[in-house]
C-alpha cells in the first residue's frame, strides 16, 4: 500500500466522483479506477459499490478514507519534524548585546563551520543568559563577565564609543568630551545598536534621537547632516570611518565596553574555538 493510493482514496472521498478526483489529481480516469481496484484488493474487503458507469463508497471505504487522511497528515507531520530537526542541527544560534561583537562571532562561525547556517539575534543581557541556559542560543556575547559554574567564558575584545561630529561643531576640535556636554542636542542614531542605545539614553536624557533603522540611510544622513552621531573603534576598523566627520573620544567610563563570550560548559569542546579573535 502506497501513500499515493491513500491520497487518491481521500481525493475520491472529497470530490465524490472518479472523474472529478482524476481531474484534480491530473490522472486519466481509467488509471485512477485501476488504482482503486488495486487498493481494494490490498485491503481484501469491499471498499466500493459498483454499478454501470458509477462508483460509490461502501461503509468500509468511508472508514478507510477517514483513516487514510489521518495517515497522510501524520506523514506530512513526520516530514516537517524531520526537516525541522535537520535544520536545527545545521543551524548555529547566537545572541549578542551589540552589533559589532555579534558580527565578529558570526564571521568566526562561518569560518569554522562553513556547512552550518548561522542565526544571530541582538537583545538585552538578561535575555541572552536566559536564552543560553534554555538552549535557544549556542553562544552569547555580553558586556560583562557572567557568573555561573555551568558556563564557559572567554574575553572577546573591547569596543570604545566616540562622537562623530561635523567639522563645524563646537566640540570638533576637542581631544575628548563627556556625553552630558552634548545632552540636549539632537543626535543621529542607528536603532539596532544593542546596549549602546541604553547608555546613550541614560547619559543624554534630554537629547532628541533621530533613529534610523537602515545602515545605508544612516550613513547618508551622517555625510549630509550637521547633527552629531556615534561611532565605535571596532566599527571603524571593520567598516571604515564616517566621511566628513571629526572623531572625538567620549570620556565617560560607560563608553568603554569589555566583551565576554559564553557558552554552556558542556559545549566548550564544540564552541570554544568560536571565541578566538581572528
Amino acid at each position: 500500500m502506497e501513500l499515493y493510493q491513500l491520497e487518491q482514496l481521500v481525493a475520491f472521498a472529497e470530490f465524490g466522483t472518479l472523474s472529478k478526483a482524476a481531474e484534480i489529481l491530473h490522472l486519466p480516469q481509467p488509471t485512477l479506477s485501476r488504482s482503486m481496484q488495486k487498493l481494494e484488493a490490498e485491503f481484501d474487503v469491499p471498499l466500493f459499490y459498483r454499478s454501470k458507469n458509477k462508483l460509490e463508497f461502501h461503509e468500509n471505504g468511508r472508514l478507510a478514507a477517514e483513516h487514510a487522511k489521518k495517515v497522510l497528515d501524520q506523514a506530512k507531520d513526520m516530514v516537517s519534524l524531520v526537516r525541522a530537526f535537520d535544520r536545527q542541527n545545521r543551524t548555529l544560534s547566537f545572541g549578542a548585546c551589540a552589533p559589532m561583537p555579534m558580527l565578529s562571532l558570526a564571521q568566526n562561525a562561518a569560518g569554522l563551520y562553513p556547512d552550518m547556517t548561522v542565526s544571530t539575534e541582538m537583545r538585552d543581557s538578561g535575555g541572552l543568559l536566559k536564552g543560553l541556559r534554555e538552549g535557544r542560543y549556542h553562544a552569547v556575547i555580553l558586556p560583562f563577565r557572567p557568573e555561573g559554574e555551568d558556563l564557559y567564558v572567554e574575553a572577546f575584545g573591547t569596543e570604545t564609543l566616540s562622537f562623530a561630529l561635523p567639522p563645524g561643531h563646537r566640540f570638533a576640535g576637542r581631544e575628548g568630551v563627556f556625553m552630558e556636554e552634548l545632552d540636549g542636542e539632537s543626535i543621529l542614531l542607528l536603532s539596532d545598536i544593542g546596549f549602546w542605545y541604553d547608555i546613550c539614553k541614560e547619559k543624554m536624557p534630554r537629547s532628541h534621537t533621530l533613529l534610523q533603522s537602515g545602515r545605508f540611510a544612516f550613513d547618508e544622513l551622517v555625510q549630509s547632516s550637521v547633527l552629531p552621531s556615534f561611532v565605535t573603534d571596532v566599527a571603524m576598523r571593520m567598516q571604515g570611518a564616517p566621511e566628513n566627520r571629526k572623531i572625538v573620544p567620549i570620556l565617560d567610563p560607560e563608553a568603554f565596553a569589555e566583551y565576554y563570550a559564553a557558552c554552556m560548559k558542556a559545549d566548550k569542546r564544540k564552541f570554544g574555538g568560536l571565541f578566538e579573535r581572528h
